[in-house]
């Protein structure tokens, strides 16, 4: 828990926060030969300015029962109207095998490829690679990315960002979970904390047997968009 309330706190640079998948991963994969899919909605009101809604679908596949191959098809409608091509990105997904501390602690890395329509990410082309680490204890779950990006074209090209992520969640029951998750961009390594934007989340979380749901609302603090609503949902068999 301090952990998420300490990246609350943590400056970050605005344009570097990802609008359209707003998302702590967790170190699962989908098992070999497996199939799934997730639909990322996204809802941002603007001060003084029309809501936009970013969508994005999400096909994963297990090419190895610790590997998973996923990409994303991104779009955004703005006050209800104009429809817009948002980007496009693939990605690779790689845990280890085994758990830590009699098995309660995972790890992974998630890389990308993007892209992104320069209305969306002046850059255009990027990457990223995401550490992924979880507790599992009891109700408790928890997880944090320290995720590093670094755009391939554009002002910043070849200067990674640093953008960490956390999440903390006590279920209820088996299927149901409350928490919290935080989010911040420090912007270049070689210039941290240039801009002060912060990202913080309240969530609620149903894990079934064939479908996911993660559901939250949150503030940014720094940016022009606030409240931000957001809905995932995970199909798999």
């Amino acid at each position: 828990m301090r952990l998420a309330l300490l990246l609350l706190l943590v400056p970050a640079v605005a344009h570097a926060q990802d609008e359209f998948e707003i998302q702590v991963y967790d170190v699962a994969t989908a098992h070999q030969g497996e199939p799934g899919i997730e639909l990322h909605i996204n809802e941002h009101l603007f001060h003084g300015r029309a809501d936009e809604t970013h969508t994005t679908f999400e096909p994963h596949y297990g090419l190895r029962d610790w590997l998973e191959l996923g990409g994303y098809l991104q779009s955004s409608v703005a006050n209800g109207e104009h429809y817009e091509f948002a980007g496009a990105k693939l990605r690779l997904k790689a845990r280890m095998p085994q758990r830590y501390w009699d098995g309660r602690i995972g790890l992974a890395v998630n890389g990308e490829l993007s892209i992104i329509p320069s209305q969306f990410e002046p850059a255009v082309y990027g990457s990223e690679i995401r550490p992924i680490a979880e507790l599992r204890s009891g109700r408790l779950f928890a997880a944090i990315n320290p995720v590093v990006t670094v755009d391939l074209a554009g002002d910043l090209a070849g200067h990674p960002q640093l953008e960490p992520c956390a999440k903390v969640a006590v279920f209820v029951s088996e299927s149901i979970g409350l928490g919290v998750e935080a989010y911040g961009a420090f912007g270049p390594i070689d210039d941290l904390g240039s801009e002060e934007v912060e990202r913080g989340f309240v969530t609620f979380d149903y894990l079934g047997r064939a479908v996911d749901l993660d559901v939250g609302v949150g503030a940014n603090h720094g940016s022009e968009d606030h409240p931000v609503f957001k809905l995932i949902l995970g199909i798999h068999p």
